[in-house]
C-alpha cells in the first residue's frame, strides 16, 4: 500500500500544490488528473524519489521513502515523458540494458519470460533511431515487463500510441494490478479498463506566491 499525507511542493517561490493526500492499495490503479502545470509530473517525481519531499509524508508498506533509495529502486518503476532509449542500440539491446541495471531479484529473463505486452517483437532488432515515435513509446513501456516491481509511476504513458497500442497498454496495466501490483498514471485521457476500475484524484493548480519565510535562504541569496 502507498500512502501519501498532506504533500505540498513549491518551486521558485511559487506553491505548485498543497496538502495532497491519498491511499492506493496494491492491486489498484489510480489516475492523476489536472491542467497543464498543475503538478502531476511533480507529484510522480516526488513518489519516485527524484524530488525532495518538502512537506508531508509518503510510505510504501509502512516504510517512509525519504532518502530510502534502495527501497524505492526495489519497488518502484517510473516512466516519464522521455523514453530513456539509446538511439544507437536496437530495441532488444535496450530491453537487455534496462533489465541488466535492475535489481537481480526483480529481473525477468528476457529470452524466456518476457511477455511482450506492447507487441514489439516484430521490430526487436531495429535500432531505436529507425523507430517511429509510437514504436519508441511502446519500447519504453515494455521496460515495465523486464522486471517485477510492484508500483508503476507513469507520466502520460499513451502519448504517440495508436488505438491498438493503447488497448495493449491497458491490458498490461490490468494484468499487473490483477497480479497484486499497482499503477499511478498521470493523464489527460479518460482511461477505461474491463477488469479493474481506476480511481482518480484531481490536482488543482495553485501557483500562489510564497512569503520569503517559506523559501530556501540559499535561493533567496540570504545565506
Amino acid at each position: 500500500m502507498l500512502k501519501a499525507e498532506l504533500l505540498s511542493y513549491h518551486r521558485n517561490g511559487h506553491q505548485i500544490f498543497s496538502d495532497i493526500s491519498f491511499v492506493i492499495e496494491f492491486g489498484a490503479c489510480m489516475l492523476v488528473k489536472g491542467h497543464n502545470g498543475s503538478g502531476k509530473t511533480t507529484l510522480l517525481k516526488l513518489l519516485a524519489g527524484f524530488l525532495p519531499i518538502q512537506k508531508g509524508t509518503v510510505t510504501i508498506d509502512g516504510k517512509k521513502i525519504v532518502n530510502n533509495f534502495d527501497f524505492i529502486a526495489q519497488n518502484v518503476d517510473y516512466i516519464g515523458h522521455l523514453n530513456a532509449a539509446k538511439k544507437q542500440m536496437t530495441v532488444l539491446e535496450n530491453l537487455k540494458l534496462w533489465n541488466s541495471i535492475c535489481e537481480p531479484d526483480k529481473r525477468v529473463n528476457i529470452e524466456s519470460e518476457f511477455s511482450d505486452p506492447m507487441n514489439i517483437n516484430g521490430f526487436k532488432n531495429q535500432p531505436i533511431s529507425f523507430c517511429s515515435a509510437g514504436q519508441t513509446r511502446r519500447v519504453a513501456l515494455s521496460r515495465l515487463a523486464t522486471n517485477n516491481k510492484k508500483l508503476w509511476l507513469l507520466d502520460e504513458p499513451t502519448t504517440s500510441l495508436d488505438e491498438r497500442a493503447i488497448e495493449n497498454f491497458y491490458k498490461m496495466v490490468e494484468t499487473h494490478c490483477l497480479k497484486g501490483g499497482s499503477a499511478i498514471i498521470a493523464t489527460h485521457s479518460e482511461i477505461s479498463m474491463q477488469k479493474i476500475s481506476p480511481k482518480s484524484i484531481q490536482i488543482k493548480q495553485t501557483s500562489s506566491k510564497l512569503e520569503s519565510s517559506h523559501l530556501d535562504p540559499f535561493l533567496l541569496g540570504e545565506w
